[in-house]
Parts: structure tokens; C-alpha cells; sequence
């Protein structure tokens, strides 16, 4: 997400800096879930990386900057920060846990507002972790875990970050599976479960708790206010049982190891010298969709989000003909020769063939190489109450949604 999580950009970086100062020792009033649990997984450098290269493919385009996940992670490993994972069904009933993520606009901060937030004598570096604090006291519970708000590289950083500063797992599950544009695609959401209590924290040094919604589509309304006049909001939601979050349908599982093993593939095809989109695509049990350049990118800002079109010229294959993905945030929509070959919510990646690493709207340069990927979305978003909230025809395009597998056949 900037989408509905990007992880707050600069200050989670920054934050990550200020870690690699000082020695920071994990919350171990948090449920002591990092050192008893006995299914929770260490995670080490290597599988933090491929985590994050992985994120790049599932983000389809969204999620924040791979470059800042990075840094992130890195100064959270050289504070000597500890990553664990633990599977969803290794909840106990009773546990709580929760899913904190960032809101933030792709539109560039004006001036004034840039000089409000650097008078502030004492910042809030992690406003993130100051929402999920908040939320743990409202709750009167420490949370077992953090779920992931989404899969994407800045994200997924910031939530593995949070989860290891409190010294608790990181689940191994997410609310989409991928990256996405707003709040209302959130499987909590979706299975009926009320996101509510929410807490919520800014740079400035607010705290807040939304403690209910007169209508659940009113949290994208509410928190992407206070993210407009604070630049940014640190948000946690969905302060969910482990009965609950083990309940079918309510979380997206198993989607930080699907990561893992996307990032494992490319880091291994690169090192064989093999293609590393290929190993991706087999790994993430995908499609190849288009090769080709950067031919021309339009983006605007409407309302804090990235609004605007990615058009590639074919190549290989794919020699003469062009490809045109639909961008709010993430790509929701692609066009191969006018002819609709996949939407949201399946998923749309754009990949530089350079890198090997999925390319975070708006970063395209004209006549870079690239290759588009496209996978099937978690079968809870192919359900009614999943296509009402995740649609191309709730995004304003008049077209069905088709499943990318149908499509292409």
C-alpha cells in the first residue's frame, strides 16, 4: 500500500536506524510466546530476505519499498532483534492477537506539513508499534502474535519488525495474501468478525481507539483521515481469539511461508544461474503473462492513492504485441492486445528482469525489461462477500470477475 499498508516509509527506516544505535530488548511481557511457544520457527537473514524478495511478487505492485524493507530488517538484525513465525493452528484458543499495519499517501508531503513533522521535537519513530501498545491496553490483554496486515515488501517488514520489538512470533498468515488498495479488503472483514477495537497513533504523538463502527466500510474513512493530516497513521485492527483466527476463511494461511518460498526460488535460480521469474512463477504455481518493456507509465494522486495505468511493449514472445495493467496502488486490472487476461483479486506482479525483484508502483523507468506474473488469489476472495469488497466492478471497471485460470485457458 503507499497503499492501505505501506508501512509508514521514511520513519520505519528511520526507526530501523535509530535501533541499530542501541541494543533493544524485546517486550518479554508479551506473552512470552517467542520463548515457550515451541512451533514457532526462528527466522534467520537468508529466510528474512527471501521473505521480503517474495513480498515483491505477492505485492503486485503495492506494499511499500523493497529497498526500505530491507533497511529496515537489516538494522533490526544488527540490534540484535529475534523473528520468529508461528502457524496458525499453534494458537491456543484463548490467545489474542492482532494486525497492525501503516496508512500513508503515495502523494508527495507539502512543505508545510514537512516542516510541522520536522519541528516535532520528540517524534513517534514507530507509530505502528505505538497502535498495537495501545490496542493491548485497551484490550487488557498482551497479543500472542502479529498478523501480517499484507504481503508486501514494506509491509511485510514493518510487521515482522513490530512483532520481533515485542518479542512475540510473527503469524504465518496475513488479511489478503497480497497488497491492496484499501482497508475493506480484509478477510476479518470479510468473515464477519468486527475490526474493532482499533488503535491508531501518528507521528505527532496521538494515540486513539476506535472502539466501534456505526458500518464497517467506515474504517477506511476514519483512519485514511487521520493518516491525511498526520501524513501518516499507525493502525492495529482485528484483536482476534486464536479460536477465531484459526476459524476457516478468516485468515489468509501459510501466506509468509508462500513468500519464503518464492524468495528461496529466485535467490536459488540466480545463484544457478536459471531464470528467476520462471522459478518464481513455478513456486507461486503461476502464469506468465507478458515480457517486454516499459513503454510509458501515467500515475495521479486521487484521494492518497496512486491512480494511473503501466503500459509495456512485447518482446520474446510477446514481440509485437502490448500489455496495459490498471494501477490503484497495486494493479488491478491487465490487458494484453485490449483483451482483459486477469484482475483483482487474483494477482498482477510486475517484474524487473534485471533484479529479479517485483517492481513497487511508480518505480518504472521507460525501456526497462520486465516480465508480468499473475497468480490465483486465496479462494475466500472468489466468495460472495469477497467479490463484494474486492472486485473489479468495486473498483469502478466494467468487467466481471473472472478467475485468472479461466481466463487464460
Amino acid at each position: 500500500m503507499a497503499s492501505r499498508r505501506q508501512f509508514l516509509g521514511g520513519l520505519a527506516v528511520a526507526a530501523g536506524t535509530l535501533a541499530a544505535c542501541k541494543k533493544i530488548e524485546p517486550d518479554t511481557g508479551s506473552g512470552g510466546a517467542l520463548d515457550t511457544n515451541e512451533n514457532a520457527v526462528a527466522l534467520d537473514a537468508t529466510m528474512l530476505e527471501d521473505a521480503l524478495v517474495g513480498s515483491s511478487y505477492l505485492g503486485t505492485g503495492g506494499g511499500g519499498s523493497l529497498a526500505e524493507a530491507r533497511e529496515l530488517i537489516a538494522n533490526d538484525l544488527e540490534a540484535g532483534l529475534t523473528f520468529t513465525m508461528l502457524p496458525v493452528a499453534a494458537l491456543a484458543d484463548s490467545d489474542r492477537v492482532a494486525c497492525p499495519y501503516g496508512l500513508a499517501s503515495l502523494a508527495e508531503t507539502s512543505d508545510e506539513m514537512q516542516a510541522r513533522l520536522d519541528a516535532i521535537e520528540n517524534p513517534v519513530e514507530m507509530p505502528v508499534q505505538a497502535a498495537f501498545e495501545a490496542l493491548e491496553r485497551h484490550v487488557g490483554q498482551k497479543f500472542a502474535g502479529v498478523i501480517m496486515g499484507e504481503i508486501g515488501p514494506l509491509s511485510l517488514a514493518e510487521g515482522l519488525s513490530t512483532a520481533a520489538r515485542l518479542g512475540v512470533p510473527a503469524l504465518d498468515a496475513d488479511t489478503v495474501g497480497r497488497a491492496v488498495p484499501e482497508i475493506n479488503q480484509h478477510s476479518v472483514k470479510v468473515a464477519g468478525v468486527p475490526l474493532t477495537p482499533i488503535g491508531a497513533a501518528t507521528p505527532f504523538g496521538d494515540t486513539m481507539i476506535v472502539e466501534n463502527l456505526g458500518d464497517p466500510t467506515r474504517a477506511e474513512d476514519i483512519l485514511r483521515s487521520i493518516a491525511v493530516v498526520s501524513r501518516e497513521c499507525g493502525v492495529t485492527d482485528s484483536p482476534i481469539t486464536g479460536a477465531q483466527a484459526k476459524a476457516e476463511g478468516t485468515l489468509v494461511t501459510d501466506s509468509l511461508s508462500l513468500a519464503m518460498n518464492i524468495g528461496k526460488a529466485v535467490r536459488e535460480a540466480r545463484a544457478q544461474g536459471a531464470d528467476p521469474v520462471e522459478a518464481a512463477r513455478t513456486a507461486g504455481d503461476g502464469y506468465l503473462l507478458f515480457t517486454g518493456t516499459v513503454a510509458d507509465v501515467e500515475r495521479r494522486d486521487e484521494d492518497g492513492f496512486l491512480v494511473g495505468e503501466v503500459r509495456l511493449a512485447g518482446n520474446g514472445d510477446f514481440a509485437g504485441q502490448n500489455f496495459v495493467t490498471n494501477v490503484k496502488n497495486e494493479h488491478l486490472v491487465a490487458r494484453r492486445d485490449g483483451a482483459v487476461v486477469a484482475t483483482c483479486p487474483d494477482l498482477i506482479s510486475i517484474i524487473d528482469m534485471q533484479s529479479g525483484d517485483g517492481v513497487v508502483n511508480p518505480g518504472y523507468e521507460t525501456g526497462q525489461a520486465v516480465a508480468v506474473l499473475g497468480f490465483r488469489c486465496d479462494p475466500l476472495w472468489r466468495s460472495e462477500a469477497g467479490l463484494a469488497v474486492f472486485s473489479p466492478r468495486y473498483f469502478g471497471f466494467d468487467i466481471d470477475y473472472v478467475p485468472i485460470e479461466e481466463r487464460l485457458a
